[in-house]
């Protein structure tokens, strides 16, 4: 079985769900915006390549709530039933003829401007699916073309023979699916080599210490494997990039195994309560500090990147930018761009990846045209998959890291070429007949992938895209790439001195956006509907980085009118982003805020950050059934409290890192938006607040009043539109609410949140005493 971290032979990528006409598209606005930052570059649409088609609804996992009804067993079942409402064939579409489209006032002069423009094509409803080109497009812009194989040769007759014509390689054993110890004792020796090289660190690990024999009884075979279990059980979700059926333990890089370890470690440290795995976290640490240095130096990590590095990379990413301190998470955005590059030198952007060269050569033992046995192929294809879901994941991270940290995105969505990712289905599937079984009941049917650019076009003009949540999630992380991009376009214009967009043109692309955005959350919430998850709280599942449809979606309209930069800075911080804060950056950050408070686009901001915590501190807490959704049905103005003896929201047992960060950033919001509003800002920096030291552990509980937060935040989230009339009381609920997250974040493991705890007290005192 060829390894995740040998260069393999090609095999397709995997798909996603054909869409369907979908609803009628929304009326078209003004005009289309034909100067959009980095979605200006032409872009030439490639030949998709061979792929198979998108799975049926995903299957339930033992502790996940699936998208969709779990299939029943395959393997003994030939009748294949048909799921008219969920997989409807494409209808033929009548290619359009080149002439001049209106859209309403706006005017495209010829069909080759919308396949030569992206940002035209795009926001063009009647631009054809597909008739995008990239023949003008800048070769560092379009990837470099690739003269590697991309094409594996399938013999499905031979796959649904009972023999095959070649012989199948070594399955794995049951032993693979555990760490083994000589695997264990290989983890060992980096660790004891990471902690000579980083002898700052070693106070974190000084607990772990070590016998006579040099082995450490407390990092035994039993902790380590609890560890990985830790990690597919509760990491994995988030970042779905690893292929857990036919991945070895034992044969896979040591260094991807060391990061996925380190996040399974640093998982249990924060779900841990007594204080007992406490050493788990600074076990983590040290494995994540020393190990990007030895995964950058391998062999293959040069393009094209093998994917057990860019799988590696990511994962460490990850740890970095959510789990860890602060010098870390820096260290994270300043590589962010080597784990891009990487990807952008070896293609998997359009679908070749470095796993898939060198091209095949026939051979005696295997001979051209003679098809791969079904393990074969099965290992394939998913290493194949799995590339094409580190571009996704990479990605989504870029854009969602942008939005909720004030990073710069350096992805842009006309660079990815990819079909959609197949669903849990296949992707869980633990063996290749199940995977072939699935494969073949959507061929038989018809149904055609989508690529993610034809599926976020489909969803900005108010498109159903029929495809699981994952696929949903990477829709809805495009849609926010495009107003990112957008947005900080106007902004790079202003500060060059050229004309800037007209307000036309901005209020056109904003609008479709934002009427995209709801789009999307009601198509999501009907698909989850419809698979049987009604419960107010989010359903489990490989949704991405992001866990909840409903963060994502408020966070998406936050961050459009919301600089969490600028908000921190009026709160008083004093260095950010790596440098000093100076006292002409605050004094000028005030005058912005003054401005941008009198915005109505600030008001429906505001307005989805209370809904963004009315949905994670009030929801949860209440009962799912039917007649108590009916009574959530409430109007303005009227409150309905939580009972009292439900527990509060923790960050100890929250799925998702991204959620207390996406909550800290809401709160921020409001109390720069009351501050601002109010005038109780000054244009002198603040010069008597300072941030203490954080003391995880020996913090008292902060008395908080939770009936008065949920009143609060039922008053104000259930608000049609947010007033400058009702915006005025906003301040008098605002401490109870700081006082809240402050309670939450106290038993934060990230330094980050930590940092947050603390800037929420200084908030709370910067609104009671905004003399002092």
């Amino acid at each position: 079985m060829p390894s995740f971290g040998a260069p393999s032979e090609p095999s397709p990528p995997s798909t996603a769900i054909s869409p369907t006409t979908g609803t009628a598209a929304r009326p078209a606005l003004a005009r289309v915006p034909h100067d959009a930052a980095i979605l200006l570059g032409p872009d030439t649409s490639t030949q998709t390549p061979p792929s198979l088609p998108n799975p049926g609804p995903p299957r339930r996992m033992s502790h996940h709530a699936g998208w969709h009804p779990q299939l029943p067993d395959m393997g003994a079942c030939n009748i294949i039933r048909p799921k008219p409402g969920y997989y409807p064939q494409e209808e033929q579409r009548v290619p359009e003829q080149p002439t001049p489209v209106n859209y309403h006032t706006a005017e495209f002069q010829t069909d080759d401007m919308s396949r030569d423009n992206f940002a035209v094509w795009l926001f063009n409803p009647h631009a054809p699916y597909g008739d995008f080109n990239m023949s003008h497009m800048p070769f560092i812009d379009g990837g470099l073309e690739s003269a590697l194989n991309n094409n594996i040769h399938y013999d499905y007759e031979s796959l649904t023979s009972g023999r095959s014509q070649l012989e199948t390689p070594t399955r794995f054993v049951e032993t693979d699916e555990l760490i083994s110890e000589f695997r264990r004792q290989e983890i060992l020796r980096w660790f004891q080599m990471f902690r000579q090289k980083h002898p700052k660190a070693e106070p974190f690990v000084a607990n772990l210490v070590h016998d006579g024999s040099g082995d450490y009884p407390a990092l035994s075979l039993e902790m380590m494997r609890d560890c990985l279990q830790e990690y597919w059980d509760r990491v994995s979700p988030r970042l779905p990039i690893v292929h857990q059926p036919t991945f070895s333990c034992n044969r896979c890089s040591v260094f991807l195994l060391m990061v996925m370890v380190a996040l399974g470690a640093v998982s249990l440290r924060i779900r841990d309560s007594t204080g007992n795995l406490a050493d788990y976290g600074g076990f983590a640490d040290m494995i994540i500090l020393g190990a990007r240095s030895e995964i950058l130096t391998a062999e293959e990590a040069q393009p094209p990147v093998s994917l057990w590095v860019s799988q590696a990379l990511l994962l460490l990413e990850f740890y970095e930018k959510m789990y860890s301190s602060r010098r870390l998470h820096e260290r994270a955005h300043i590589y962010h761009s080597v784990a891009l590059t990487l990807l952008r030198r070896g293609n998997p952007l359009i679908g070749r990846s470095g796993s898939e060269s060198p091209p095949e050569v026939p051979s005696a033992e295997h001979p051209q045209g003679v098809g791969l046995d079904s393990h074969t192929w099965w290992c394939r294809w998913a290493e194949t998959e799995a590339m094409h879901r580190v571009v996704f994941a990479a990605f989504m991270l870029d854009i969602i890291h942008a939005a909720m940290f004030g990073h710069t995105a350096d992805m842009a969505p006309h660079e990815i070429r990819l079909p959609l990712p197949c669903d849990d289905n296949m992707w869980t599937a633990s063996n290749p007949d199940t995977v072939r079984q699935l494969d073949q009941n959507l061929r038989m049917y018809g149904i055609r992938p989508i690529s993610f650019l034809d599926g976020l076009k489909r969803a900005l003009h108010g498109k159903e895209v029929k495809t699981h949540s994952f696929g949903r999630m990477i829709i809805m992380s495009g849609l926010l790439s495009v107003g990112w991009h957008l947005s900080h376009r106007e902004t790079h214009l202003k500060w060059l001195d050229v004309t800037a967009p007209s307000k036309e043109t901005h209020d056109v692309w904003k609008k479709i956006l934002l009427s995209a955005f709801d789009d999307w959350k009601r198509s999501f919430d009907a698909a989850q509907a419809g698979a049987g998850n009604t419960a107010l709280a989010d359903a489990p599942g490989s949704n991405g980085p992001v866990h909840s449809a409903a963060v994502l979606y408020h966070l998406a309209q936050i961050s459009l009118h919301v600089d969490i930069v600028d908000c921190q800075v009026y709160a008083g911080a004093k260095r950010l982003l790596g440098r000093k804060v100076s006292v002409r950056d605050y004094t000028n950050v005030v005058a912005r805020m003054r401005n941008w408070a009198s915005l109505p686009s600030t008001r429906h901001a505001i307005l989805h950050a209370f809904k963004l915590l009315y949905r994670v501190l009030v929801d949860p807490r209440r009962s799912a059934s039917a007649g108590d959704r009916e009574r959530l049905d409430i109007g303005p103005g009227v409150v309905s409290l939580p009972p009292i003896e439900i527990q509060t929201y923790s960050c100890r047992n929250e799925p998702d890192p991204h959620r207390p960060w996406v909550m800290y950033y809401a709160a921020l919001s409001i109390w720069s938006y009351v501050r601002a509003i109010s005038r109780q800002d000054s244009l002198q920096e603040p010069t008597t607040l300072t941030v203490s030291p954080f003391q995880p552990g020996n913090m008292k509980p902060l008395p908080v009043n939770y009936g008065r937060v949920a009143a609060y935040l039922s008053n104000n989230a259930n608000l049609p539109e947010l007033t400058e009339s009702a915006a005025m009381s906003l301040g008098d609920g605002l401490p109870d609410m700081l006082d809240a997250l402050r309670a939450a974040f106290a038993e934060a493991h990230s330094e980050l949140l930590q940092e947050a705890h603390e800037r929420l007290r200084v908030c709370k005192e910067m609104h009671t005493n905004p003399t002092g």
